[in-house]
């Protein structure tokens, strides 16, 4: 489900570059649903489109490497009798593309070829020696932060539908199975992009940042990789906010440990000046003592229009990952706020930096917890002094949108997909 604003942008971005051919995309019928939403809160028009549902497993397991198996024959066969040889996969994981080397080495499939988009189990080719240290913070865990973790998990499990648990309870249950460790050991992302590699493979990073550090640990050029940027259909820019006072948000996943300890120093000053975090997301834990913070949906997801409407009067997006995160994947965040005409506040992340650029920026980069909870402390303080600054960040980021729009990605989406 966090994948439908990129997936759509695939979509249709793949409709932009050939505009005369049927796309035919499988996956599962909620994400289907989610997709037909997205694409048309976007207003975006695609009516040569085939939905195909079905259902997938845990890969990590025998039954879910069985199926997949299965699956993936039938859909290839069901592509070269469409006289099709090319799929591109929005996604996969190293038990995936396994499955799909072992069914291209069958003579009827060995003319079938690839496009795959990189996500965040990429992460796992860097060298554990090469990682940068995360951020030191003086809280490293949350009190009762077990107890916590179950109700957040409970809330989660609360506002499911009956229909949807097993997609939840399933993969908790096989994380424990022996196969499944065993199966992430003997199939890292590593091994199985190497495995049996032809020209016949190809991959695309969703920023510049990736393929700049991939170099330290992989081939690139041998395993043909390129770069489109994130794909989104960026919505109409919205006004500058004009608030009593400052509204920070959190926008999706956040990082509750990081923000716990952002609030304790933060709660530690003495602010006269009042303030808002808002959490436009599920996960509010480590916050029930903070006055200032706000969750609209704790424990459950919303949708694109209740997100926007929740976003409409923050001043500032919070992205709260540090050096250590998104080293070799790309965070939806950043995507997000240059969609909502939001400047940011972050820490020092290759990811973040890659569009945070010296030369045009859309917001302020801190390299320690200090740093950030100083200058979140001054924005509370002299709210109103900040709005020429944030004005040129909005300017700045509308810039930004126009080089990232996907209409001009469609060359690298070409090469990645007609060879």
């Amino acid at each position: 489900m966090s994948h439908e604003k990129f997936n759509s942008g695939f979509i249709y971005g793949l409709h932009l570059a050939y505009p005369q051919e049927t796309i035919r995309f499988h996956a599962d019928v909620t994400h289907i649903e989610a997709i037909k939403k997205m694409l048309i809160h976007d207003k975006v028009i695609i009516d040569n489109i085939e939905y195909v549902p079905i259902k997938f497993q845990d890969p990590y397991s025998i039954v879910g490497m069985l199926t997949y198996y299965s699956l993936f024959k039938n859909i290839f066969s069901k592509s070269l009798e469409a006289g099709e040889n090319k799929i591109f996969f929005l996604s996969f994981s190293p038990m995936i593309l396994c499955v799909i080397k072992k069914l291209k080495q069958k003579n009827k499939f060995l003319k079938m070829k690839f496009t795959f988009v990189l996500h965040g189990s990429f992460e796992n080719i860097a060298n554990g020696w090469d990682k940068p240290t995360k951020l030191l913070l003086p809280i490293k865990k949350m009190e009762n932060n077990y107890i916590s973790e179950l109700k957040y998990k409970f809330q989660i499990i609360k506002q499911t539908k009956i229909m949807d648990l097993p997609k939840i309870i399933t993969p908790f249950i096989n994380h424990f199975m022996p196969w499944h460790s065993i199966s992430r050991k003997l199939f890292t992302d590593r091994k199985m992009l190497l495995w049996n590699h032809s020209a016949d493979y190809r991959y695309i990073t969703l920023s510049t940042h990736i393929i700049k550090n991939a170099e330290k640990y992989i081939d690139v050029r041998k395993l043909n990789m390129y770069t489109v940027i994130l794909p989104t259909v960026f919505r109409e820019p919205s006004p500058q906010p004009v608030n009593e006072y400052v509204k920070f948000a959190i926008f999706g996943y956040g990082n509750p440990l990081m923000l716990h300890n952002i609030l304790v120093q933060l709660s530690q000053k003495e602010l006269k000046q009042q303030y808002e975090i808002r959490i436009i997301g599920m996960d509010n834990r480590g916050t029930s003592d903070f006055p200032n913070v706000t969750c609209p949906s704790p424990g459950k997801r919303l949708d694109r229009s209740e997100m926007e409407k929740y976003a409409e009067d923050i001043d500032v997006f919070l992205i709260l990952y540090d050096k250590s995160r998104y080293r070799l994947s790309c965070s939806g965040s950043i995507l997000e706020s240059l969609s909502y005409t939001k400047p940011i506040l972050h820490f020092n992340n290759d990811c973040i930096n890659a569009f945070n650029k010296p030369e045009n920026p859309i917001g302020i980069c801190c390299n320690s917890l200090d740093e950030f909870v100083c200058k979140m402390g001054d924005i509370i303080e002299n709210y109103e002094s900040y709005s020429l600054e944030f004005q040129n960040f909005r300017k700045n980021i509308l810039k930004l949108r126009n080089e990232c729009a996907i209409e001009n990605s469609l060359t690298q989406l070409k090469d990645s997909f007609t060879w």
